[in-house]
């Protein structure tokens, strides 16, 4: 019997899907999780002859969203085949049409989807503007791009700066070389303002910006009593959050060279 890979262990294909489905059912109701904060983003003009991408698609949890949301056809695409596996696991045999397919065989079609989605993955690409003008060149005329990222803007991030030195740079040169890892490791990193600028860049135009998932200063000031939850979602307190969504428009065609 098969068996799939997850978090260290190897599980058989109906533990794998219960572990999939618990774990959305989790994040879907969980109101300080990306995955919950970021569906307040999603357009309400699209319909069943709507086409989505979920590109990363990960676990297929947020493709499986789109089709029930929107009764729409999704293709589903991951440079994991293990993750991919997960997916079809749990998902492939539902009443929604959701296309699962590996990176490697996707053909990044012209001009074809309403929206693409795509989270926590242009922090590990090698050249984010090849990637936003691929998304670009895939989207219709006026198509949404949904994209989640880290948010550099962070206490935790300038705590780490704080204590950056000729040594730990050094240390982590050398340990980056002999281990670097695609999946696990960031090579990107963006705060919301040069991040807008890099869409904008590659013809997209800003909707709405939305911190999520707040920062350890904001979730100690969530169990505060009684003016907690106010505190947590001042301005000052979620600009400073661990992710970020965007929904951006795309108003132009733009190609970005190799050489850009």
């Amino acid at each position: 019997m098969q068996k799939i890979y997850h978090d260290g262990k190897y599980y058989t294909r109906e533990e794998m899907k219960k572990i999939v489905t618990d774990y959305y059912n989790h994040v879907f109701t969980n109101k300080r999780d990306r995955h919950m904060q970021m569906q307040s983003l999603l357009p309400d003009d699209l319909n069943k002859n709507s086409y989505v991408l979920d590109y990363g698609c990960g676990m297929g949890g947020i493709s499986n969203l789109f089709a029930s949301k929107y009764n729409c056809h999704v293709d589903a695409v991951d440079i994991s085949r293990n993750e991919l596996e997960k997916a079809i696991i749990t998902f492939s045999e539902g009443e929604h049409k959701i296309d699962f397919i590996m990176l490697d065989n996707f053909g990044f079609p012209p001009n074809k989807y309403d929206l693409v989605f795509s989270s926590q993955v242009i922090e590990h690409v090698h050249n984010p503007g090849i990637y936003l003008s691929n998304i670009n060149k895939m989207l219709k005329e006026n198509g949404y791009l949904l994209i989640g990222l880290p948010n550099i803007v962070n206490v935790n991030y300038a705590i780490n700066l704080m204590f950056f030195s000729q040594k730990r740079a050094r240390k982590h040169s050398k340990k980056m070389l002999e281990n670097y890892n695609k999946a696990m490791h960031h090579i990107n990193g963006w705060d919301p303002l040069h991040f807008i600028t890099l869409c904008a860049s590659v013809g997209f135009e800003l909707v709405e910006w939305l911190p999520t998932e707040g920062t350890p200063v904001s979730s100690i000031l969530y169990r505060i009593p009684i003016v907690g939850k106010y505190l947590y979602n001042l301005p000052i307190t979620t600009r400073l959050s661990y992710t970020m969504f965007f929904l951006f428009r795309k108003k132009f065609d733009k190609k970005i060279e190799i050489y850009e």
